[in-house]
């Protein structure tokens, strides 16, 4: 595991008070660190490659990613006996059913190649170094990838119109 770079940057204060005004001692926003290594979204959010805007889809996306089950499914034991009158496991949750539709939306507007590059890079947590080997190969992903997130943050409403 490589080791973490963190970064400060500022957040909002989890802690500010509307009752009382803005100062020192209650700030709107606070310095935190952040470890740039802990994605490819944020490294490259952290060079300057990607805006505020394409950084929420990512976030987003990977949201939906992890609601679905992409960080791996839970196996239900049905052979397992229930105690104290205990209901047995909804097999798919209501947020996981639209999560998969969120994802299918996603999927009908970037289309299977740019869905696979966007759920491989915010979804599974790949680096476009691990995924091409070649410098042309990483730049036209890393360009493909703004674009996907574009369209996405279009859709969600989430930039500015252009």
């Amino acid at each position: 595991m490589p080791t973490p770079k963190l970064h400060p940057t500022l957040i909002e204060n989890p802690y500010f008070s509307r009752s009382h005004p803005a100062d020192a001692t209650n700030p709107r926003d606070v310095v935190a660190m952040m470890n740039v290594r802990e994605s490819a979204i944020t490294t490259m959010a952290a060079r300057g490659v990607l805006d505020a805007a394409q950084v929420a889809a990512a976030t987003r996306f990977r949201a939906l990613w992890e609601a679905i089950g992409g960080k791996g499914a839970g196996a239900i034991d049905y052979g397992k006996e229930r105690v104290d009158g205990g209901k047995a496991r909804d097999p798919i949750t209501e947020r996981e059913v639209n999560a998969g539709k969120e994802l299918a939306r996603c999927r009908a507007l970037l289309g299977a190649r740019m869905y696979g590059l966007v759920s491989s890079v915010c979804g599974e947590g790949f680096a476009l170094t691990e995924m091409f080997a070649g410098k042309r190969e990483r730049l036209t992903a890393a360009d493909c990838l703004r674009m996907s997130l574009d369209d996405l943050a279009e859709l969600w409403r989430l930039a500015a119109r252009r």
